[in-house]
């Protein structure tokens, strides 16, 4: 298993990370991004595609991005005023599945393979990986509860405000 993610791959996979690399991030304002994240997404994609190694762990890094979709369905249901509506309240319940099954697990999992084969990975890919998923697992956690307090705990505090006010 460890040669899979390590040396092995298909040529769709070693593609599937060249497009992980070079696609651009761009903010609302149109600029390249240069946040943490950005830069550590384009680092550890850029050693794959590069080195022609962790494809397959790259690969699995990108089934985070199944959970964007909904992300960004949910975004575009805000913008166009619809955040009272059925469509927006599925929406949220399966943005909040997808993220728990292809963000929460598998970071956890890419996470547990890094500390198993630690011994297995060069030092520099192992700092990169290890400093990737540490970025990435505050500000998975940090949008999580942003998405729990807006879609789900939003009713319950406004009612609890109304209580206070009668």
């Amino acid at each position: 298993m460890i040669i899979v993610h390590v040396s092995g791959q298909q040529r769709w996979s070693y593609n599937v990370c060249e497009r992980g690399v070079s696609f651009p991030r761009f903010p609302r304002d149109g600029t390249l991004t240069s946040s943490p994240a950005c830069l550590q997404v384009i680092t550890c994609f850029g050693l794959s595609v590069v080195s022609c190694r962790y494809v397959g762990f790259s690969v699995v890094a990108l089934l985070v991005e199944i959970n964007s979709v909904f992300l960004h369905l949910r975004q575009i249901l805000r913008m166009a005023s619809m955040a009272a509506s059925t469509l927006y309240r599925v929406n949220s319940i399966i943005n909040l599945g997808t993220y728990v099954v292809f963000r929460i697990n598998t970071l956890a999992w890419m996470t547990r393979w890094l500390v198993l084969n630690r011994d297995k990975i060069p030092l520099l890919a192992y700092t990169l990986g290890s400093v990737g998923m540490a970025i990435m697992t505050v500000m998975n956690i940090i949008l999580f509860c942003r998405l729990l307090r807006s879609d789900f705990l939003k009713t319950s505090t406004r009612e609890a405000k109304k209580e206070k006010e009668m």
